[in-house]
């Protein structure tokens, strides 16, 4: 062991002292901590920094941030950087390339081909550059190292929605991933091999509200929400069971239930929602109480995939959380107010997005009301409002981006380890 790896030694006044005396100057055997920003990627070790995959005859070396994730992951608008290295000299070579390339790709089983699934790819990304061109009528011998730097786009080739992150779901009869990739493309004049090497990526962009939230659902609601522009009010349909109760109950007997919520509809993941609820019934005055007792407020999670060249969908449910419902006020005969408090299901794991006619994750706020046990004829009240959720809070991105040194941090909450199943065989 090294002197200088040895503990620091200490002197006792006396043999009655609880603790050991401590100076402001470090003695030789102790090490001094200086407080600083964290840069990324500061470890020294090469392996810490790149990520290295190899081929017979290239080499590619990126070096983002390592974030604990096991394929090099970026966040919104990343910059996948690195170095492409020959590992032996590459003769005739007309073109190299570098691209970003990301694809939906469906796998249905169908009831007549349950044995040979049908396949559908989407192409949401396709980003050349270009590392290096021989002159017209000419090629090259080409070797050594090639730097390289190809941006994330905001937004779907050819569309208006945002680049959808990397994602995996399976369920029964229908799988369905994107997934992105660097590759380097060497092309050769005539018939000689074409050299090719493809990368697995993680893209996960994180996103925002455009507002700052509403904590709590102001008081005045109660009496006329369409003065105030932050919240707004959604009014339930009753629904019957049997056509013949409908046409025995006329509209005016039944109660009147509305929903207030803020008017954004858009919340950041583990965020608590507010809302509030109203329940008028002056035709029968004990029924505003009894319904307070059975509304059931939820928010789900929906996803949403196209098979049959989009003829079909199939759509699958999980209920994210449940909310906390607190009877707010019922001192006015015939009406009760509701106060509801619902999380948007867990920090940093929740984004709502869509790849139109392939693949789409919704969010959306349902409440249920069932009418008391022992009255009959009654409806059943429900509404569905589709909300947007985003990986993080309002006003965090500055912060983050100085923090990080202006390197995009990625939404580590959307990744699915099952994902890495496939990306090792493309490896």
């Amino acid at each position: 062991m090294e002197p200088t790896d040895l503990p620091p030694s200490y002197c006792w006044t006396s043999s009655n002292s609880p603790a050991p005396l401590y100076t402001e100057s470090p003695s030789a055997s102790e090490r001094v901590l200086q407080a600083g920003p964290c840069v990324a990627g500061s470890s020294s070790a090469p392996s810490a920094q790149k990520f290295v995959y190899k081929s017979d005859s290239l080499e590619v070396r990126l070096h983002p941030p390592r974030w604990g994730s096991t394929l090099p992951a970026y966040g919104l608008a990343g910059s996948v950087e690195g170095v492409l290295a020959f590992r032996k000299a590459c003769s005739h070579v007309l073109e190299v390339s570098a691209s970003l390339q990301g694809t939906v790709t469906t796998s249905a089983s169908q009831h007549a081909s349950i044995a040979v699934p049908g396949i559908s790819k989407v192409t949401v990304l396709n980003k050349k550059s270009i590392l290096l061109s021989s002159p017209a009528g000419s090629t090259a011998t080409v070797n050594g190292e090639h730097p390289f730097s190809i941006h994330f786009p905001h937004y779907i080739d050819g569309g208006m929605e945002p680049l959808p992150p990397s994602y995996t779901l399976f369920q029964p009869g229908v799988s369905t991933e994107i997934s992105y990739h660097l590759r380097v493309d060497v092309v050769r004049k005539g018939l000689r091999r074409h050299e090719k090497l493809t990368v697995p990526l993680l893209y996960l962009p994180k996103s925002r509200p455009i507002m700052p939230p509403l904590e709590r659902i102001p008081w005045t609601s109660r009496v006329d929400s369409a003065t105030d522009e932050r919240v707004c009010d959604i009014t339930l349909t009753p629904t019957w069971a049997n056509r013949s109760d409908a046409n025995s109950q006329h509209a005016e007997d039944l109660p009147v239930i509305s929903l207030t919520m803020p008017t954004s509809k858009c919340f950041a993941s583990g965020d608590v929602v507010p809302l509030s609820l109203k329940i008028e019934s002056p035709r029968s005055p004990a029924l505003a109480k009894l319904l307070s007792y059975n509304a059931h407020l939820t928010m789900v999670k929906r996803q949403k995939t196209w098979v049959s060249l989009g003829r079909q969908v199939s759509i699958r449910e999980q209920q994210l959380s449940r909310a906390d419902v607190y009877l707010a006020d019922d001192s006015q005969e015939g009406t009760a107010y509701l106060r509801m408090e619902l999380q948007a299901g867990e920090p940093g794991r929740e984004c709502s997005w869509r790849v139109e006619g392939a693949v789409a994750v919704e969010h959306v706020i349902r409440l249920v009301i069932h009418p008391p046990e022992h009255v009959k004829n009654f409806p059943v009240y429900k509404c569905e409002v589709p909300v947007t959720l985003t990986t993080d809070q309002y006003g965090t991105l500055q912060s983050e981006l100085l923090a990080m040194s202006g390197v995009p941090f990625p939404a580590l909450g959307l990744s699915d380890p099952s994902r890495y199943l496939r990306a090792q065989h493309l490896c």
